[in-house]
């Protein structure tokens, strides 16, 4: 399988309560998304949705790489994909200003839009909560 680069945003990232899933992946570099999205917690702040629709900020997160299928079937798996979210391929920038292509969960915004917290509105997800 040809190595997949993965951008996180929220509790996959490293030290956060899911970075288990990435242990076998290899961590590449702080990343900030090329283009806007918007970021909102779930209701009880359990975790992040990314929201493609709403353009109001640049994301930061991390992005890891791997050329396992069983990992990204275990984040398909976590990630409630297709249902709860989405998955597609966009350009992140790393710290060294690289851009590379890489996968990222999207909240499904045709299910479920009750699970969604639109009154506070996230720019990045910090210590297993986000401001």
């Amino acid at each position: 399988m040809k190595e997949t680069y993965i951008f996180t945003y929220g509790t996959l990232k490293r030290g956060f309560s899911n970075s288990y899933f990435l242990d076998d992946a290899i961590f590449v570099s702080s990343a900030i998304t090329c283009e806007k999205y918007q970021m909102y917690p779930c209701i009880g702040n359990g975790y992040p949705f990314l929201i493609k629709s709403e353009k109001n900020h640049q994301i930061k997160g991390e992005v890891f790489k791997t050329n396992s299928k069983i990992i990204l079937n275990r984040l398909d798996d976590l990630e409630g994909y297709p249902d709860l979210y989405l998955k597609e391929f966009i350009n992140v920038e790393l710290e060294n200003k690289q851009i590379v292509k890489a996968l990222v969960y999207f909240k499904n915004e045709e299910t479920n839009p009750n699970a969604i917290d639109l009154s506070n509105p996230i720019i990045e997800w910090v210590d297993d909560f986000c401001y």
